[in-house]
């Protein structure tokens, strides 16, 4: 049994604020969120590792990857860190028998969500799939899909859990805190959320063989909604890229992996 994690930070435990994501300079409470990130981490290799996986490969998944506190992280996972990547959840394969979402949030637009956004909060509005709303998490499960790979487990705020529960049934989730608004919500204690992790997790793979991965209708389009005109002028228009309007760009591709590559 192969366990596939890849990472957010803004579901994580306590994490509500820019200077905790590591908007802007360094700050103390972003140090904080790292290690906060890297224990949920661990109590997701924990989980994994007691529900029977034999080897867990984790990808530190927000900004430039470099979140994670190396020396802190569990010894018997194996890590994905580091920036211009050459694919999208480096390391997934069809070798893997389930995926894990950890610390995520949901997608641009939802009401009562902590750090809701797609991709960049400073330039996406919208993204569809195949004419599908969708945020990161969905776009993660494509992706895990298109190798066969079904998604067992996410955590992150409740409207994030709510949002992964819609598109994969039977998926385990922990929630981690319930948004007032974009920037507050109710907290669960990080040892709690942690507990749940390692307890989720380890369920998780015990039932991954009964949920089905995500898989979608080929071929594949991604249609962005940018903030603003301008950066839908940025776009250079070629095969596999038609912009539809003044904000938003179709890209396809003959599956989910070339659809991103025109995109990114």
């Amino acid at each position: 049994m192969r366990v596939y994690i890849t990472t957010d930070l803004e579901g994580v435990a306590g994490v509500l604020l820019d200077q905790q994501v590591g908007v802007g300079e360094d700050h103390a409470e972003y140090q904080r969120a790292r290690r906060l990130l890297t224990r949920e981490v661990n109590a997701a290799v924990e989980g994994a590792l007691a529900g029977g996986a034999t080897e867990v490969l984790v990808d530190d998944g927000h900004a430039v990857g470099s979140n994670f506190i190396f020396d802190e992280l569990h010894p018997k996972a194996r890590y994905v860190m580091g920036t211009a990547r050459p694919t999208w959840l480096p390391g997934l394969s069809e070798e893997f028998d389930a995926t894990f979402f950890i610390g995520c949030h949901a997608m641009a637009g939802t009401q009562g969500a902590v750090r809701d956004h797609t991709m960049s909060s400073a330039a996406w509005h919208n993204m569809w799939i195949n004419g599908k709303l969708m945020g990161e998490i969905g776009l993660w499960a494509c992706v895990a899909g298109h190798y066969g790979v079904p998604c067992a487990l996410v955590s992150g705020c409740a409207k994030a859990c709510e949002e992964a529960a819609g598109l994969v049934p039977g998926i385990e989730t922990v929630e981690t805190k319930r948004g007032l608004s974009r920037y507050s919500a109710i907290l669960e204690p990080a040892e709690k959320v942690q507990s749940m992790i390692r307890e989720r997790a380890e369920q998780a793979v015990a039932k991954a063989k009964a949920i089905a991965p995500y898989r979608l209708d080929t071929p594949v389009e991604i249609r962005v909604e940018y903030n603003l005109t301008g950066q839908a002028d940025e776009v250079t228009i070629m095969p596999g890229r038609e912009r539809l309007d003044a904000r938003t760009i179709a890209y396809r591709g003959a599956d989910i992996l070339d659809a991103m590559r025109m995109l990114f």
